[in-house]
C-alpha cells in the first residue's frame, strides 16, 4: 500500500494508494508513505516507511511530522537511510518528528521509519507533513482499518498494457489497466487509482464512472470475485517529446491483502517526435463505392523526395467528414495509416484509403500529410483470442485476396498473414475488424493494412482471432 505526494497538495486515501504527480519540469521535494498492511487486528504493530525526495538541486532543511490517533500506542521511529545529510528524530504524546538535512544529486530518498499499534477499532489515521522553510509544505492522510476479527483474505493485483507503437507527439496514447483479484475470498469495495503524469491530456476513459483528484482517477470497482477481473482503457495525449511514466494502484479497506508486491504497477513511455525525411502524398484516383465492403474507397500516391531512405510513413488525414475506416490511431484528433516498411528515396507506392458512410465527398490533396516515423510493431502478441476457422479464401481477378469467417455480431476480430505456413514471420493487419453481422468478409488490399500488395508478393496465408 503506497501513497505519493508531491508539491502542496493534501490528499486522503482509504487503505489503498493514491499518487500525485508535480507539473512538467517542477522542482521540488518528493514524500511517499508506505503502510505495512491496509487492515490490521486491534494491538497489532502497524509499520510505515516514510520516503523524502531532494529535487532542488541543493542542501535544505526539511522537518517531517508523522501523527497518529491518541489512542495509539507508539512503538518507535529512526531514519534508516540519509544519503548526503543528517538528522534527528523525536517522540511527542501522538507521534514522531524527524528534522533533517538533506543533500541533493544522490538519486536516492531519505528514508525514515515508524511503528505504532492501534488499541481502539475502526478507522486508524496516521498523518504525515513535510514541511521545508521558504520552499513547500504539505499533509498526507493513511487510513488502515483496525477490527477485531481477521478480515477475509485476497490477493488483489494491478497491470498496465502500455501502448505498442511508438508514441508521437500529440498522438491519442490509449493503454489497459488490469485489475484482478487472486482470492482466496472476494474483495469489496475495490479501488483502482490511475495517475497521469505530467505533459499529458486525458482524452478519455472506460468505464466512466470516476472520479478525480488532481491528476489520479479514482475508479470504484465494487466487488472483484475469487478469480475476478476488470478491464480499464485510457487514452491520453502526450504534449511534449520526453519520459512519461504510467502508474496505477489498487486496494480494499475490508480484506487482508496477503501479496502487497502486486498492488502497483508502473512502465514508462518515451514520447518522441517526427523523424527526418522529405514525403509527398497526393491523391491518385478518384473516389468509388466498393460494393462488397460498403466502403468510400481513394488511392492515394506516397512518395519519399528526400536524399534519405525513411523507415516507414506515417499519413495523417485532416478535416475529414467522412470517418477513416482503416485508420489505426489518432494523433491531436486526425486519423492516420500506416506504410509500414521503409521508401527508398524517389520510391512511391500507391495506399488505399477507406472511408465511411459509402458516400462520394469533397476530399483534397491539403487533407493529408504525411511523415517519416519508426517501423510499426505489428508482431501478434504472444497470448491471442480464439481461432477461427476461415471458410473461404478466394483470389480476386485484381490480385487482391478476400478471406471470410463465421462471426459473432459485434464481436472484434484480429487478421494475421504470413508468407509462410509457420507463421514464423506473422503480422497483424490492422485496424481490428468488429463485426457487423454474423459473416465477415475481409480483403487484402496491400498497403496500408499490409506491408505489401498480394499480388506482388509469392504465397500469403491468413489466421483470424476473435479477441477476448
Amino acid at each position: 500500500m503506497k501513497h505519493f505526494v508531491h508539491l502542496r497538495i493534501l490528499a486522503l486515501v482509504m487503505a489503498g494508494t493514491l499518487a500525485l504527480c508535480p507539473r512538467t519540469g517542477a522542482q521540488g521535494f518528493g514524500l511517499s508513505v508506505t503502510g505495512s498492511s491496509s487492515s490490521v487486528l486491534v494491538n497489532n504493530p502497524l509499520t510505515y516507511t516514510i520516503n523524502v525526495t531532494n529535487l532542488t538541486g541543493g542542501s535544505s532543511y526539511v522537518f517531517v511530522t508523522n501523527t497518529f490517533p491518541a489512542s495509539a500506542q507508539l512503538l518507535g521511529a529512526s531514519i534508516t537511510n540519509l544519503p548526503l545529510g543528517s538528522g534527528s528524530v523525536t517522540t511527542n504524546a501522538n507521534g514522531f518528528s524527524f528534522f533533517i538535512m538533506l543533500g541533493s544529486g544522490s538519486g536516492y530518498p531519505a528514508q525514515m521509519t515508524v511503528q505504532a499499534a492501534p488499541t481502539q477499532t475502526g478507522f486508524f489515521t496516521n498523518t504525515v507533513a513535510i514541511f521545508v522553510p521558504d520552499v513547500t509544505n504539505f499533509t498526507t492522510n493513511l487510513v488502515t482499518q483496525v477490527t477485531n476479527s481477521v478480515a477475509p483474505q485476497a490477493d488483489l493485483g494491478v497491470s498496465i498494457i502500455g501502448p505498442v507503437q511508438t508514441v508521437i507527439t500529440n498522438d491519442w496514447m490509449a493503454y489497459e489497466v488490469i485489475a484482478t483479484n487472486s482470492g482466496p475470498s472476494a474483495a469489496t469495495n475495490v479501488v483502482l487509482t490511475n495517475t497521469l503524469p505530467p505533459g499529458v491530456l486525458l482524452v478519455g476513459a472506460f468505464p466512466p464512472n470516476y472520479s478525480r483528484a488532481s491528476s489520479n482517477l479514482i475508479f470504484n470497482l465494487g466487488t472483484l470475485a475469487n478469480g475476478g477481473y476488470t478491464n480499464l482503457q485510457l487514452t491520453l495525449q502526450p504534449t511534449n517529446v520526453g519520459g512519461l511514466t504510467l502508474f496505477a494502484s489498487i486496494s480494499s479497506p475490508f480484506v487482508l491483502d496477503t501479496n502487497l508486491a502486486n498492488n502497483t504497477a508502473s512502465t514508462n513511455i518515451t514520447v518522441t517526435n517526427y523523424l527526418s525525411g522529405q514525403l509527398v502524398v497526393v491523391t491518385s484516383s478518384s473516389q468509388a463505392n466498393d460494393v462488397v465492403s460498403g466502403l468510400t474507397e481513394q488511392f492515394i500516391l506516397l512518395s519519399n523526395v528526400g536524399t534519405d531512405a525513411v523507415p516507414a510513413a506515417r499519413i495523417v488525414v485532416t478535416g475529414l467528414t467522412n470517418r477513416l475506416f482503416n485508420a489505426v490511431g489518432t494523433n491531436n484528433g486526425n486519423p492516420f495509416v500506416y506504410y509500414s516498411t521503409s521508401l527508398a528515396t524517389n520510391q512511391s507506392v500507391n495506399l488505399l484509403l477507406q472511408f465511411y458512410p459509402s458516400t462520394l465527398f469533397p476530399f483534397t490533396n491539403g487533407q493529408l500529410h504525411a511523415f517519416a516515423v519508426p517501423v510499426p510493431n505489428w508482431t501478434p502478441p504472444t497470448t491471442t483470442g480464439t481461432n477461427v476457422s476461415i471458410s473461404r479464401i478466394v483470389k480476386l481477378n485484381n490480385g487482391w485476396i478476400l478471406i471470410e469467417w463465421p462471426a459473432i455480431t459485434n464481436r472484434t476480430y484480429t487478421v494475421v498473414y504470413s508468407d509462410n505456413v509457420l507463421f514464423s514471420n506473422a503480422m497483424i493487419a490492422p485496424p481490428s475488424i468488429v463485426a457487423p453481422a454474423n459473416w465477415v468478409e475481409w480483403i487484402d488490399y496491400g498497403p496500408p493494412t499490409t506491408v505489401s500488395a498480394p499480388l506482388n508478393t509469392g504465397s500469403r496465408y491468413f489466421r483470424v482471432f476473435l479477441n477476448p
